[in-house]
């Protein structure tokens, strides 16, 4: 491959990941292709942090190197307008974008990339595993991935239907189902004012998951997804640089 086609092929590959479609179930709740690209781009940065992750975990080995997949899956969580009831309320809210990683021994974590306060993304969680990216995997085409916390229950989804996907069946009034388990402990409630553990808390809904634990604070995240692409040009305009001194017009 020449160097010029070599350039044009790193370029429409960043033109790509920044155009890439997420479904219309993400579209229609507010999360694009450019949200994608970005929360992504933020978990890409995390190579280093990985290999101390699994370097610290239960089972470690020797030293292992971490490929990062090129997946951002949206996850939503159970939604409180929709335990309560709130007429046109959806399922779930969405709450982060997953993306896998898996190390050389075979571990495999997930990144939890999450939109902060000032509206940039960054990563608010490693956890074991590869959870989400299996339910993922497993969706109906347009289908959002939904997440019940409290039971750790996964269902898709779809035009108003929701199915478990831990044995596909289709999940029968769900509403009626989780007002009955939820609706007396949301906020507000006298579960809630009293102080009693385990109740449904709608302000944290990112919840850690097996020996997964935050990132380590400090990592400024905000800049990860434009230095990435600054260094794709860079390293684009380099080469073509390159190519032009070597094989004059």
């Amino acid at each position: 491959m020449s160097r010029r086609a070599l350039v044009l092929a790193v370029l429409t590959g960043a033109a790509l990941l920044m155009t890439a479609p997420v479904s219309g179930a993400a579209q229609a709740a507010g999360i694009s292709s450019a949200d994608a690209f970005a929360a992504h781009s933020v978990a890409a940065g995390y190579q280093d942090v990985l290999v101390r992750f699994f370097a610290q975990a239960p089972g470690a080995g020797g030293p292992v190197t971490v490929r990062i997949a090129p997946d951002a899956y949206p996850v939503y969580e159970l939604s409180p307008d929709f335990v309560a009831g709130k007429p046109g309320a959806a399922p779930g809210d969405f709450a982060y974008f997953a993306v896998p990683a898996q190390a050389s021994d075979g571990r495999t974590a997930t990144l939890w990339s999450v939109r902060g306060a000032d509206g940039a993304w960054q990563v608010g969680n490693i956890a074991s595993g590869d959870v989400e990216g299996e339910y993922a995997r497993k969706l109906p085409a347009g289908a959002q991935l939904l997440h019940e916390p409290q039971i750790d229950a996964w269902y898709a989804v779809r035009d108003g239907r929701v199915t478990s996907l831990a044995d596909g069946k289709a999940v029968a009034d769900y509403q009626r189902t989780v007002e009955a388990r939820y609706a007396d402990k949301l906020p507000g409630s006298a579960y809630a004012r009293d102080g009693e553990a385990g109740g449904y808390d709608a302000t944290s809904q990112v919840m850690p998951r097996g020996d997964g634990g935050p990132a380590p604070s400090g990592h400024d995240t905000g800049w990860v997804p434009l230095l990435i692409l600054v260094g794709v040009l860079a390293v684009s305009g380099a080469g073509y640089v390159l190519h032009l001194r070597r094989h004059p017009a």
